[in-house]
This record gives structure tokens, sequence and C-alpha cells, in this order.
């Protein structure tokens, strides 16, 4: 936001300037104006932008070292220091700070980052999506059509901005799916089949599937899928069947 204002002054400054030039004056004067302006945010936000991947950098180590409370620090690090230079760069920043509390299950701390997300970060817009269905969290299992107008108005509009995301249309999906509505989930499975054609083949397995009656599988998306937290991953469901055996003998 720095960035934009320091370019409007730049602008400002150097099209009044312009005015009192005799072979340019009032009438002229917006060009140079804007010409200034322009180079005066480029050449600002790509000195963020340097320093910005600098410290970006160390987030994906942290992260592979599991070092998430560390990660959690350096995203809010950088929020403090540019936000206010970068324009959306904090809801941006908001949307990966929610995710990795989403996907450590810490839905109550996700959610005022999610709510914040950019419109454009899909993932973490479904994320929250899936915290109003009451599918996963705190409510889980607990008025789970209550909140799906709630989904529908927050989707509708990712969709508009994101609306190749194959898994979010399947997601979408099966929210209504999972709450009893097959009518709804293959309305939105038919608008995701419309906006991708044969791209998302999982996509187009799951409207075919609803359409003859029969379940809506999501396993084709691997382990994206597992990250939203609507079912249990196999390995762990094979570990407590596992421990159960063990129990037994």
């Amino acid at each position: 936001m720095f960035a934009l204002i320091y370019a409007l002054v730049a602008a400002a400054l150097v099209g009044v300037g312009a005015s009192f030039v005799p072979f340019i004056g009032p009438i002229g004067a917006p060009l140079p104006g804007l010409i200034a302006g322009v180079a005066v945010y480029i050449l600002l936000v790509r000195r963020v932008n340097v320093r910005l991947q600098r410290d970006i950098g160390g987030i994906q180590a942290l992260l592979m070292q599991k070092n998430i409370d560390g990660a959690l620090a350096t995203l809010q690090g950088i929020k403090q220091r540019y936000a206010r230079w970068v324009f959306m760069l904090g809801a941006q920043i908001d949307g990966q700070i929610g995710a990795i509390h989403y996907m450590r299950k810490e839905f109550d701390a996700a959610r005022p980052y999610l709510e914040r997300a950019f419109v454009r970060n899909w993932d973490a817009k479904l994320m929250l999506a899936c915290l109003l269905s009451g599918q996963v969290g705190d409510r889980k299992g607990k008025d789970k059509k209550g909140d799906l107008a709630a989904v529908d108005r927050l989707l509708d509009r990712v969709v508009k901005y994101t609306p190749k995301q194959g898994m979010l249309w399947s997601t979408w999906a099966w929210l209504h799916w999972s709450a009893g509505d097959a009518k709804r989930a293959i309305e939105i499975l038919a608008r995701g089949k419309a906006a991708l054609g044969e791209a998302d083949p999982h996509l187009a397995a799951n409207l075919l599937a609803l359409q003859n009656d029969k379940k809506l599988k999501m396993k084709g998306y691997g382990e994206s899928w597992y990250a939203f937290h609507l079912e249990q991953h196999p390995a762990v469901m094979q570990a407590q069947r596992g421990n159960v055996r063990f129990a037994r003998r």
C-alpha cells in the first residue's frame, strides 16, 4: 500500500511540475506524471520483492524441518514488515498462516486468517468453507446444513476468480453430498465440468457417479484432499485397525 501511495505522490508532483513547462502545459502534464508514478511504483515493489523473496526462502526449509512454529513466526514477521508496502500482500500471507493452522487442526486459530485471505487463494477459502459447513472443527457433525448457504455464498465468489480448480468444485460438491443433498452436488459438479471441460477426470467421474446414484469419491485427489480433514487418511485408518488387532491379541 505504501508503494502505491508514494507512486501517487510522485505522479502528482511530477504532473504539477510538468504543467509549468511551456511545451507541456496543463493539458500534457498527466502523461509525465503517470510515467513517473508507474516508474516509482515498479521500483519500490521490486526492491520490496527482493527482500521478500529472501525472507520467504527460509520458510520452506522450516516446514521441511517440521518447525511449524518457526514458519508461522517468519510469516508473521514478513507480514509486519512488508504488508503495508505491497497491495494485498497481507491477505496472501494471512491465507498461508490460516492454511498452516488448519492443517494442524488448530481450527479456531485458523478461521480469522482464512476469513482475511485473498479471494484468489482458493485453497484457503475452501478451508474456510469446510469450517462454515460444520464438517470440521468444533462443530463437526452439528448443523451440517445450517451453514451451507454461507458456503455457497463464499465459494460462488471464489470460483469467479479461480474457475479452473477442479478440487475446488469437487470439494464444494462433496460438502453438499455428505450433508445428504446429492442434487445440489450434481449442480455444482456440472458447473465445474462446464468450466473445466475434460481437464479434471476426477470431477467428471464423480459427476457421472452421482448421476447414477453412486458415491462421490475424492481419494483421486491424493494428499491434497486429506489436508482438508474431511475424510480420514487411509494410512491413519490402517494404523488404527492395526492397533485394534494388536490390542485383541
